[in-house]
């Protein structure tokens, strides 16, 4: 299972968040951590507004106030659309309007509570199991609706137990309620996303993640425009390594919610694991242009403010692995230089902060015009300057330097010793052996050498294969199918059999891979099987956005 942990959404720069930091809103009553799978949204406004273009949510609840009302139906699709702090200020805003209001103090519990991405400290549990009291006061003599999800949320900030308990306790509660009122699409997909979150919390993640799938197909059956359990069923088909079954509902998403951002983003969860990379590319430079605006409508000063945006690195690191995969380096370009900029100035970043920014090193060596490359300042951090030698090195394999691409290499240190308490520490260093080893195989393509690049390119192989760090974050932490490097150095080695197996294993890794099917292509063509050849080489050219020369054999 895939926990993605690029999801945290976490800024490059230190003092914009970080792994363990934490995006505090001063009128909540906890703090809103940074998030582990894919995270949030918008901060509030200075002023109570009403959000539009978030998407579905809320149900009617207990109040004779429609602007309570109308703020709690807000909460609710705020915090579906994982913009947390926004959704705790519309409840609160809710609570202002109509203090007698107990599912307004319900929803910001839960709006303030775990999620997929991320627990909560004991303390914060605490105030959050206090409100709900004052909310189990006021819903006395209530719907017993109303009462019976303030009983359940309660159960999710108890204190007591085992770890996990209190969001199991709280999934068994909320499927309680769901089976009691089958047609209740809100209920459900509570109950779906407990499930989740319960699923995320464990090693046997099956039974849970399988269950809360079918909770949401069941919603999104009687309502396929039902934007919560869309977002949900994203998380869980892709979790559940059938990533296909949300296809129809991403494509709808987008139109659905117009203005969240992260809700513009998530579809690409399911395009790049389906092998769509421009649709991934494509639907995260639009989610980073709603961010951008939302920087400006929030007044952060561009253009640095807008990392302040807790899901903004997200959606920039997930673009960019769209744009690397599709040849489009337009989009790539546009999402990697402020990335590479921002990052090559800070003198303190976590390892996964510097492998995030990796990912704009990567495109800036691939697409950027090679003198641009080699004029990059060298970053300061450890890991960073890995990555920036990285893209030195692709740059020069473009100009065909042999000589400099290996130069560039073996500058790429093979263990890096800062950091040493980092617990990410193991993953980086892995990903900058995986740089050096590519270019020492770049390098041996370049010289006709394809059994010395072999050996480098297997070695590269087996560290990106190992499943702690191919699923160590999404989109991948390293850019591209290594075993594609692997199929091409044995084709240029005179083993056609053996490139069509290891082309057949890229793609198992990344679908449809444009680069990969071209040497694929190339290797049913010496086998002598000449429609599977041209099948490949049509979809590889249909599918690819950029120049030709990403099918040289020392570029692949």
């Amino acid at each position: 299972m895939r926990f993605w942990l690029a999801g945290m959404l976490l800024a490059v720069v230190p003092q914009y968040g970080g792994q363990n930091a934490q995006a505090t809103n001063p009128d909540s009553t906890v703090a809103i951590l940074n998030h582990k799978v894919c995270g949030g949204d918008t901060i509030a406004a200075q002023a109570p507004q009403l959000l539009q273009g978030y998407g579905s949510g809320g149900f009617t609840i207990a109040t004779a106030n429609p602007a309570a009302q109308a703020f709690f139906d807000n909460g609710m699709q705020l915090g579906a659309a994982f913009a947390h702090t926004a959704s705790i200020a519309a409840f609160q805003e809710a609570s202002r309007l109509d203090p007698q209001c107990a599912m307004c103090i319900w929803g910001e519990a839960w709006a303030s509570g775990p999620t997929i991405n991320y627990g909560i400290e004991r303390a914060d549990a605490e105030k959050l199991a206090a409100m709900l009291v004052r909310a189990e006061k006021l819903a006395a003599g209530g719907p017993a609706k109303e009462r019976d999800l303030i009983a359940a949320l309660k159960l999710r900030y108890q204190t007591s137990g085992k770890p996990g308990s209190a969001n199991l306790a709280f999934a068994r509660a909320m499927n309680a309620l769901a089976a009691a009122a089958p047609t209740d699409d809100a209920l459900a997909t509570l109950a779906a996303d407990a499930w989740l979150i319960t699923g995320f919390d464990q090693k046997d993640w099956h039974p849970d993640v399988n269950r809360s799938i079918g909770m949401l197909q069941t919603v999104l059956a009687r309502d396929p425009d039902y934007t919560p359990a869309i977002h949900f069923y994203i998380h869980a088909t892709e979790a559940a390594g059938v990533p296909e079954r949300a296809t129809p509902f991403a494509d709808r998403l987008a139109r659905l919610a117009p203005n969240a951002s992260h809700l513009v983003h998530m579809p690409s969860h399911t395009y790049y694991r389906i092998g769509r990379y421009q649709d991934a590319a494509d639907a995260n430079v639009r989610a980073v242009a709603l961010g951008i605006q939302n920087a400006k409508r929030l007044g952060m000063p561009l253009p640095d403010g807008v990392w302040d945006l807790p899901y903004h690195a997200h959606n920039v690191h997930f673009g960019v692995g769209g744009a690397l995969m599709s040849g489009d380096a337009k989009s790539a370009l546009a999402l990697s230089t402020p990335l590479v900029t921002i990052a090559a100035k800070r003198d303190r970043g976590d390892v996964f902060q510097q492998m995030v920014a990796g990912m704009g090193y990567f495109a800036e060596g691939r697409f950027a015009e090679p003198a641009a490359v080699l004029a990059l300042p060298e970053p300061k951090l450890p890991y960073m300057k890995a990555f920036w030698r990285y893209a030195r090195g692709e740059a020069q394999a473009r100009l065909g330097n042999a000589s400099a691409v290996r130069t560039e290499a073996s500058l790429i240190p093979w263990t890096i010793r800062e950091e040493a308490k980092d617990s990410d520490r193991a993953a980086g260093i892995k990903l900058a052996r995986i740089a050096r080893l590519v270019l020492t195989g770049r390098a041996a393509m370049l010289e006709n050498r394809p059994a010395e690049a072999l050996k480098a390119f297997r070695k590269a192989a087996a560290y990106q294969e190992d499943k702690r760090l191919e699923d160590f974050s999404d989109p991948p932490l390293w850019w591209y199918p290594v075993r594609r490097s692997i199929a091409e150095a044995r084709l240029a080695s005179g083993d056609a059999a053996g490139a069509l197996a290891d082309s057949n294993a890229a793609l198992a890794m990344r679908p449809l891979d444009p680069v990969t099917l071209s040497v694929r292509a190339r290797a049913q063509a010496a086998l002598g099987n000449s429609v599977a050849a041209r099948d490949d080489r049509r979809t590889a050219f249909r599918t690819w956005r950029g120049s030709a020369s990403a099918f040289s054999p020392a570029l692949i």
